[in-house]
């Protein structure tokens, strides 16, 4: 059996821990495997899923592209590993564990990206080949893709074993946003028989000012996940959303089937639209 392999890369667990274990308890323990770059290696229920040795760290910075190379050679000690996602620590499913996986492989043929929803993003992601790529490279073309993808096995393989060539291009140092780019072009210089296509996770990326004024390049938190706005989510064709930061009110079940959610929206308007005479 194909296995779904999630990569999460974040401080150190997930947010919503009870949320994530009810979505894998309650799933076919054979259709999965999980792997988890832990910066803090702080205690949780998925302890036992940390990478023995992670890659030290910096936001920004191409340490994200090693972590995650650290992650998917990790996954490929599995050979039924043929799917490979990447979440982070402020992901939250939007389907349970079976659904989601019958998702994936229905609609992830080949590897796919998806262009990065921010604008904002895009420009400043443009500082990669501007000044943290190292010439002479071989990426005459810029793109800022959504770093949370679907990756197959056949391509996994290759980023690893070309890893040690495609590094060397890139400053170690600087705040480059090299996650946002390096797969995507590694895949186009290799000519990966690859995909842009739908993105695997929602976010708000409408920019807001922070305290000091300046827009910040952060998607917002989500404040509040109903029926409504899961439904929303999905019928976009997201399987994830972020960021679920403590604070956020899940008032759903987000493992609940699609046609379970449809029965719980249809009762809703029913309701609504009594009147007290």
């Amino acid at each position: 059996m194909e296995k779904v392999a999630f990569l999460n890369l974040t401080y150190d667990s997930f947010n919503h821990d009870h949320i994530w274990k009810q979505f894998f308890d309650e799933g076919d323990p054979n259709a999965w495997n999980l792997y988890i770059h832990s910066k803090t290696k702080e205690p949780s229920v998925f302890s036992k899923y940390y990478l023995n040795k992670p890659v030290p760290t910096a936001w920004g910075h191409f340490s994200l592209v090693r972590a995650t190379i650290a992650m998917m050679r990790e996954a490929l000690r599995d050979k039924k590993n043929e799917y490979f996602t990447l979440i982070s620590g402020s992901h939250i499913p939007l389907y349970g564990l079976d659904e989601m996986v019958e998702i994936i492989k229905n609609k992830y043929k080949k590897t796919t990206f998806a262009k990065h929803f921010s604008y904002h993003t895009k420009v400043k992601s443009q500082k990669v080949l501007r000044v943290g790529a190292i010439a002479p490279h071989p990426f005459d073309l810029y793109n800022a893709v959504c770093q949370f993808c679907v990756w197959r096995r056949k391509d996994v393989i290759s980023f690893v074993t070309s890893f040690e060539e495609y590094s060397r291009f890139f400053k170690e140092d600087q705040v480059i946003f090299a996650d946002e780019f390096y797969f995507w072009a590694v895949a186009r210089d290799l000519k990966m028989d690859f995909e842009m296509g739908q993105a695997t996770t929602y976010s708000d990326w409408n920019m807001t000012a922070g305290p000091d004024g300046v827009s910040e390049r952060c998607p917002k938190v989500l404040k509040i996940i109903s029926d409504s706005t899961l439904d929303s989510y999905r019928q976009q064709g997201f399987i994830y959303a972020r960021k679920a930061e403590p604070q956020t009110l899940i008032t759903t079940d987000l493992t609940k089937s699609q046609k379970n959610l449809d029965q719980s929206q249809k009762i809703l308007r029913i309701d609504s639209s009594w009147t007290i005479r």
